[in-house]
């Protein structure tokens, strides 16, 4: 198949419409934000066959990670979904990309975005990447970056557009909804916001295939270190069990390695012991 190969990581709490707690989960709330996301991610799909795509791979990254409505979605698609994922968030992603799209994606910990959080609310005060802090967005980039693919493509509210300033280059954002508070936001109607990541997502992957692409892969040097902060000092007390983990402060850890997927695999195994004492 010919045209670029896209790889799409979808997230839920940065969808439009989509502002509490209790539309992440279960119950009545989830299963409209659900048919949201799918809504969205859908669209992109659209938009980047549009623009020429070949292969898309589609890897549901939120919670449980079986969100997407699957018979929704356009036939020809691959879908990752489950967990446990080794890659987590991240799962598929490799050099065999071209482009990469984060869609419904939110803040990090500690800012006044929708839904702000670093991969869990209850188990990370922090995360930092060779002395700079990142949520989600930027570890996520930067795994995709080892690989050389660009993040192209990131949907959310207007503080994690905010927030990537800094380190994406070139990457369009489109901005589904304007935070009011950490639960409330000015939100675009969801139809709007299909509409608007369809055309973002044709005119990038449009870009792509012209080879007119400004936006760069994120890279960083080598060594990876990886420093997380945890809400409590039992969570470093396991997570120093893991081999190469150096406990920096009560409820901090260091982890050093020369290659992005494995700081990143290893971060996914402290999150498993973190939650395994979490109160």
């Amino acid at each position: 198949m010919g045209g670029v190969a896209v790889y799409i990581s979808a997230d839920l709490e940065g969808v439009a419409g989509v502002v509490s707690p209790g539309q992440l989960t279960t119950g009545p709330g989830y299963e409209t934000a659900r048919r949201r996301q799918t809504r969205e991610v859908a669209a992109a799909v659209r938009g980047a066959r549009a623009g020429g795509a070949g292969r898309i791979l589609i890897n549901d990254a939120h919670e449980g990670m079986m969100n997407l409505l699957l018979d929704q979605l356009p036939v020809g698609v691959a879908v990752v979904s489950g967990r446990p994922k080794a890659l987590g968030m991240m799962n598929g992603i490799d050099g065999g990309f071209d482009l990469a799209f984060f869609l419904g994606y939110h803040p990090r910990q500690g800012t006044p975005g929708t839904l702000s959080h670093s991969f869990s609310s209850r188990l990370i005060r922090g995360l930092w990447l060779n002395g700079t802090e990142v949520g989600e967005l930027g570890l996520n980039a930067a795994l995709a970056g080892w690989f050389g693919v660009p993040v192209v493509l990131v949907s959310g509210d207007a503080a994690l557009a905010g927030e990537a300033a800094g380190q994406l280059v070139g990457t369009e954002f489109v901005v589904v909804k304007e935070p009011v508070s950490q639960q409330a936001a000015q939100t675009m109607l969801p139809a709007t916001a299909a509409t608007l990541i369809e055309t973002r997502a044709r005119e990038v992957v449009t870009a792509g295939n012209a080879g007119q692409l400004v936006c760069t892969p994120w890279r960083l040097p080598q060594p990876f270190r990886l420093t997380v902060a945890f809400h409590q000092p039992v969570m470093a007390d396991v997570v120093t069990y893991m081999p190469g983990v150096r406990r920096s402060d009560p409820c901090r850890v260091e982890y050093v390695h020369e290659a992005m997927p494995v700081v990143y695999k290893a971060f996914q195994a402290m999150l498993v012991l973190a939650g395994s004492v979490a109160g």
